[in-house]
């Protein structure tokens, strides 16, 4: 099966959300966004060391709540499909946002 290029930009949904992460959590410089084969998202802000900068929230476009697998499961890593972080304006130089996407998110984009 032939797998679909991820954008690494938030798609609609994830927007509101994060934008509304931001203006909640003066010390964030972006957003984690973390999304599961399921349809469900995990998001957090994150701070210029890439420390967490809120805390981690879950939700799916247009439902009341999480789906069962994710509530059993607390949205496991092993269900990532991809991930990526929404940088706020003026976004960090390349250095620094490469050293926080490798701490928050284990991996280089």
């Amino acid at each position: 099966m032939k797998q679909k290029k991820q954008r690494s930009t938030p798609e609609q949904g994830e927007q509101a959300m994060i934008e509304a992460i931001i203006e909640g959590s003066p010390d964030a410089i972006g957003v984690a966004v973390i999304r599961l084969n399921c349809g469900c998202r995990k998001m957090a802000a994150v701070d210029k060391h890439g420390d967490p900068a809120s805390k981690i929230l879950m939700y799916k476009d247009n439902a009341q709540s999480i789906c069962e697998l994710c509530k059993k499961d607390n949205g496991s890593f092993a269900r990532v499909i991809h991930q990526f972080i929404s940088w706020k304006t003026p976004e960090p130089d390349a250095i620094t946002k490469q050293t926080i996407i490798a701490k928050v998110l284990g991996t280089e984009h």
